[in-house]
């Protein structure tokens, strides 16, 4: 090898190692971080300090920190329950494979795919204005913030309204769709409800969480959230799948962000920024504990952005950055497309629709 070549090689080798070397090593921790550990209780600190020698063995590409769900205890965090009977998912698989959505919501919603493409490298819903707000849960019901959140958003895209215009009641979602309690529950099935038993959502600002279960109002909710169609991500209908980055890519692109789970742990708990790879996923047996949104992604990354429902004070403001391949993420996608409201409500004790 003559003198140019070995030169052009090594240059080649560094620039490879330094690519490498950047896509391994977190960045530094944002300022609001550090100023929050030196508030840290002893013991969480002491936790940090572990977690961060873990990170650095095992070259991961993330950061953790004192966020402002450290001290809560995951089974408050994470309320997605894990097991379905076989004959719940059989259920499921033959209601959504057979299931039609309306053509004239098929030609809103292709009409509406203006910059999301499944093609591209990169998409962010949040730049096209169509995720709402980061919420804060108080219980065990992630799973509800997690279907209200893609209702949000699908309601947000259909209607063509902004991201701040609905802020639609978790916490009437707990009390009265059956899809679980304070101590756990499943997302599909607030939509199952929604769609399958022509029922609406209630406003935050009447019904705001409590961090309880509660009990239903029997007035049915003055508003126009309701839905037409959700359905399973991955073609098969299978929920207890991990849907393909593919599948999850399309589904977004068709419908706007979509919701599915993931297996939380004291990592995620702490996570501060970075890309989140803790653990390879496992598609032949998925657990999952925790009910999330997927809003887009980054193919240079490898990466889901996830929008949780921990409060700002998590993550970067609210979200993650989390591998394809990490964690289960993308195990029961779903979608739900809202309702196109027929009238704007000028008297909020007028319903618009029966």
């Amino acid at each position: 090898m003559n003198s140019v070549s070995l030169r052009t090689s090594l240059v080649v080798a560094c620039l490879l190692a330094t690519k490498t070397l950047f896509a391994q090593a977190p960045a530094e921790l944002p300022q609001i971080y550090k100023a929050r550990e030196v508030q840290a209780p002893a013991q969480l600190k002491a936790t940090l300090a572990e977690q961060r020698k873990l990170i650095a063995s095992r070259r991961l590409t993330f950061q953790v920190a004192n966020t402002g769900v450290s001290t809560i205890s995951l089974d408050v965090l994470a309320g997605e329950k894990n097991e379905l009977s076989d004959a719940e998912r059989a259920r499921i698989k033959t209601q959504v494979t057979s299931a039609r959505l309306d053509p004239r919501y098929s030609t809103l919603l292709q009409a509406l795919q203006k910059v999301c493409f499944a093609t591209k490298p990169k998409y962010d819903a949040r730049v096209a204005n169509l995720v709402s707000p980061v919420r804060r849960q108080r219980c065990g019901n992630c799973w509800a913030y997690s279907a209200v959140g893609a209702y949000e958003s699908s309601y947000i895209k259909v209607n063509n309204t902004a991201s701040t215009a609905i802020d639609a009641s978790e916490q009437y979602a707990v009390s009265c769709s059956g899809g679980g309690s304070c101590s756990g529950g499943f997302a599909y099935k607030v939509m199952e409800w929604l769609v399958n038993q022509n029922k609406r959502l209630a406003t935050e600002a009447n019904i705001p969480d409590t961090g309880t279960n509660g009990s239903c109002p029997a007035a049915t909710p003055v508003t126009d959230y309701r839905a037409i169609a959700w359905g399973v991500v991955d073609p098969s209908g299978d929920i207890n799948k991990i849907a393909s980055v593919a599948q999850i890519k399309a589904a977004i692109c068709k419908y706007g962000p979509v919701a599915a789970s993931v297996n939380v742990t004291p990592l995620f708990q702490n996570y501060a920024g970075g890309t989140f790879n803790e653990m390879p996923s496992n598609p032949a047996n998925p657990s999952t504990n925790h009910a999330i949104l997927i809003v887009g992604w980054d193919d240079v990354r490898k990466a889901w952005l996830m929008k949780n429902s921990w409060g700002t004070n998590w993550g970067e403001n609210g979200y993650m950055w989390i591998g394809y391949n990490s964690n289960n993420i993308g195990r029961r996608a779903a979608w739900i497309v809202a309702k196109k409201r027929t009238l704007v409500l000028a008297n909020p004790s007028v319903v618009a629709q029966k």
